[in-house]
């Protein structure tokens, strides 16, 4: 059996041309490497394309793929095409991709992975590109790749193949649709937000009035400036029932806002303070009203999980 050494992307054109917009065929390409590029640090595989001439029929991108080891290769490229046709089972959104990623362990990512490189066949490549496939990073380039083809007319369908040395196909070709481009594009690239349930801010500058103004602080020794949604706790400080000088500090629930930039990597757009559990002037650390009253609802929480 012929071992996968080599990759395509195939366009096909509706006016039976042979040429595209150049700016969109580059982008998709910096797209498709950025992706293998990342498919194979997640593999832990080392990987390098090569660019072959480009054949007609349509357009045909082939690269050749260079490594140490030929049968891992072979299960990179076939990873690599089963992400590129691997339409979303949910909706195109952030927050629903990380709903379905949510599903799987560390441990099971690993064994998935461990299992594809050990014994691939159908079953344990498909479960090792939904691993993949919940990278942000894979995620918003695929994405990328698909809104930068949507905007090629001519491009009717785009197929995937892995090819051996002679250039043909090692198994069937994956056809996508330009009807379906849209369904691999993320309409929203704000990501769910991560709370830490108690995180620990040196007040630098808080808000002495009525407002939207941002507080300031530092959390993990970093500046930060952050919105204080707690309305008990700030009618107490505009009360002047609570007081700041200079070592005070808050201990909070904190939500940090993030989004995904158009490079896959993960941005903070923000911090909010959804409830202050404890204060402190710098020697005396005093639990809030919202501190209690969050303390008795995680214990009601724990106990009504542990009756099932």
């Amino acid at each position: 059996m012929e071992v996968a050494s080599k990759f395509e992307i195939h366009y096909y054109l509706n006016d039976n041309s042979h040429s595209m917009d150049a700016f969109v065929r580059n982008k998709c390409e910096l797209e498709f490497l950025e992706t293998a590029k990342e498919v194979s640090r997640i593999f832990g595989i080392h990987l390098v394309l090569e660019s072959q001439a480009i054949e007609e029929g349509g357009i045909r991108e082939i690269w050749k793929a260079v490594g140490d080891n030929g049968a891992q290769i072979a299960i990179l490229l076939t990873i690599i095409q089963i992400l590129y046709s691997f339409v979303p089972a949910t909706d195109s959104d952030l927050i629903d991709l990380q709903k379905e990623d949510l599903r799987l362990s560390i441990q099971e990512r690993q064994l998935r992975i461990k299992n594809a490189k050990e014994s691939p066949n159908d079953k344990t490549l498909n479960e090792a590109a939904e691993v993949v496939n919940s990278s942000y990073k894979v995620i918003r380039k695929k994405s990328n790749f698909y809104e930068t083809l949507k905007k090629c007319d001519k491009v009717y369908q785009a197929g995937f193949s892995t090819l051996d040395e002679n250039n043909c196909r090692i198994d069937t070709e994956k056809i996508i649709e330009r009807k379906s481009f849209s369904k691999f594009v993320i309409k929203e690239s704000k990501l769910p937000v991560e709370t830490n349930e108690s995180a620990t801010i040196d007040i630098i500058s808080p808000v002495l009035k009525e407002g939207k103004s941002k507080w300031k602080g530092i959390y993990n020794e970093k500046h930060i400036s952050f919105a204080m949604d707690d309305e008990i706790f700030k009618r107490d400080v505009l009360g002047k029932r609570v007081s700041f000088k200079n070592g005070s500090r808050i201990v909070c629930v904190l939500k940090i806002h993030r989004k995904l930039d158009e490079a896959g990597e993960v941005k903070i757009t923000g911090y909010s303070v959804d409830t202050v559990l404890e204060v402190s002037d710098g020697e005396n650390l005093k639990e809030t009203l919202g501190g209690k009253t969050h303390k008795q609802a995680k214990e009601m929480r724990d106990n009504q999980g542990s009756l099932f």
